[in-house]
């Protein structure tokens, strides 16, 4: 029992003090909220307030679903703690009795003692048996109260871990409903920054040029082709990413409606739910995962033969890089909203650098 006792108790120490994935997401808000600060004081142009506010918000997302993760960890340590407390509180119960039994008992004929008890014996047959049956008290009364001893050493252990444990879980709630309290904050802000660019005509020209300069950062960075294959044999068959089908801007050359600002879009557009699940159109390798002005998170998939996938607009990442994944592997979900219009995946794909018209790899609608 004592063996079994310890060896949880190394488990839930060991799991207890096992790398927290809050600290690198606090550096990197922290960082964010600095060059934030600098591009306001520097009263810089909207779309670079409204790129640092839309990588806060996903940050900050992060931590609070890293913080629900550890608030549930510990919870769980705490229930198991306290369950190991009430049998080891029994066992010391019981030890505790069984003690004050055999002393009861080892001094049943009052103040003579032991003494008394041995030598009020009738005849040397019952003297042995006397002395026998002292003995075997004493020892068993030792054991027991080693028992004692030890049970009353773990529940002090015990109760050390459990206050501990209880303690981080009250941190932790607290700290993500601050971290909620400044998500909140964060969307106020940036939709306060998306409706004065909506609301000035070249603010809003501004932002697409943005994309645009994006897209074309992707371009000069897009990965070196080096997985074999014959991807060109999907062509038409190819499932769609999203459940979502309504496509918000096709490929190609896009006329704005608002104030008929032309941009050129590399791939379509799908408007879906917040935080929609998105998942591979085809077998492949993470190539490449990565931040986009415009488009949030980047995942770029390599399938072989010089033919890539390109997911933005994600907020939530499921994949590693250098990771091999299945047809229909998720590889994360839609951020709550986009750069200018609400939840939507941008999707390529691309023959090396080359852009074509996903639209005519996707199963018809």
């Amino acid at each position: 029992m004592k063996r079994i006792f310890f060896v949880i108790l190394l488990l839930i120490v060991a799991a207890t003090s096992f790398g927290d994935k809050t600290e690198p997401l606090r550096a990197e808000i922290a960082k964010n909220k600095s060059e934030l600060q600098e591009l306001e004081r520097k009263e810089a142009n909207e779309t670079g307030i409204l790129d640092a506010l839309s990588r806060r918000i996903i940050l900050i997302n992060d931590l609070v679903d890293a913080l629900r993760e550890r608030d549930s960890t510990l919870s769980r340590r705490l229930d198991v703690l306290e369950d190991s407390l009430r049998i080891k509180r029994d066992e010391l119960d019981s030890a505790n009795a069984t003690r004050a039994e055999l002393l009861r008992a080892m001094f049943i004929r009052g103040k003579g003692g032991e003494y008394a008890f041995i030598l009020d014996s009738d005849g040397f047959g019952d003297f042995v048996s006397r002395v026998g049956y002292f003995v075997y008290l004493a020892e068993a009364r030792m054991r027991i109260s080693a028992l004692a001893d030890s049970a009353a050493a773990q529940v002090a252990v015990l109760i050390d871990s459990t206050t501990r444990v209880h303690t981080e879980v009250i941190e932790t709630r607290r700290a993500r409903e601050n971290e909620l309290d400044s998500l909140r904050a964060a969307k106020d802000r940036k939709m306060a920054v998306i409706t004065k660019i909506r609301q000035d005509k070249s603010a809003y020209q501004r932002a697409i040029s943005e994309m645009e300069q994006s897209l074309a950062q992707l371009t000069r960075e897009m990965p070196q082709a080096v997985m074999p294959g014959d991807f060109e044999r999907n062509k038409g068959s190819l499932p769609w990413p999203t459940t979502s089908k309504t496509i918000l801007h096709p490929f190609g050359i896009v006329k704005e409606k608002r104030f008929g600002t032309e941009f050129k879009n590399a791939g379509i557009d799908i408007a879906t739910q917040p935080e929609e699940r998105v998942l591979s159109v085809a077998p492949g390798r993470v190539a490449q995962i990565s931040w986009l002005r415009g488009y949030g998170r980047i995942v770029i998939l390599e399938h072989g033969g010089g033919y890539f996938s390109v997911y933005g607009n994600l907020g939530q990442v499921e994949v590693l890089k250098g990771q091999d994944i299945s047809n229909g592997h998720t590889i994360g979900y839609t951020a709550a909203d986009g750069w200018l219009e609400g939840a939507k995946l941008h999707f390529e794909i691309r023959k090396g650098k080359e852009e074509v018209n996903p639209l005519e790899w996707l199963i018809t609608v």
